[in-house]
């Protein structure tokens, strides 16, 4: 199968049904896995043909979406037109209305978070996502792929993009 680019919502989205149709166990090992991986994350890595070369990056993405679904879910946390940019901004809540000083993850940190590179990257991501995994959010797990493999990485423009979709809301009901 392989992970090419037009491949990673798809393997991004399985992942996250697989963790969501997971025993609360095993979901509750792979949040914890560490380097070594975890009996769920073995089994998809082998079950979805993942490169060898990919299987560090799957890890983290796997284990974000471990802590981001709830041990009671049984499904995913998939939620379509949802992207991580839009949950950092809104934590989670679409329907709350949005202030500038009012944002989930504030500007300053969300430009930190895309300046890091390498495994520091993926430390301050997992560290965000953790902040996020309180409030029960559903995204575009796809999304959440792209930032961690820095593909089409469009985080910071759907933070403001939601941010401005709340401010365009604003002046219709004036």
């Amino acid at each position: 199968m392989g992970e090419k680019q037009h491949n990673l919502a798809g393997l991004a989205m399985q992942i996250a049904a697989e963790i969501g149709s997971a025993g609360t166990g095993e979901k509750a090992e792979t949040r914890r896995m560490g380097q070594e991986g975890s009996r769920l994350y073995w089994r998809l890595i082998a079950r979805l043909q993942i490169e060898q070369k990919h299987e560090e990056k799957w890890l983290w993405f796997m284990r974000m979406i471990a802590l981001l679904t709830p041990a009671s879910q049984d499904g995913s946390i998939h939620k379509p037109g949802r992207p991580l940019g839009a949950v950092l901004a809104d934590g989670g809540e679409p329907q709350k209305p949005l202030k500038p000083n009012e944002l989930f993850v504030s500007e300053t940190r969300l430009a930190r978070l895309l300046a890091t590179r390498g495994s520091q990257r993926l430390e301050a991501l997992e560290r965000t996502i953790r902040m996020i995994a309180r409030k029960r959010p559903e995204l575009d797990v796809a999304t959440l792929a792209q930032a961690v493999f820095r593909q089409n990485d469009r985080t910071l423009r759907d933070y403001f993009d939601r941010l401005d979709k709340n401010k365009s809301k604003d002046q219709t009901n004036d």
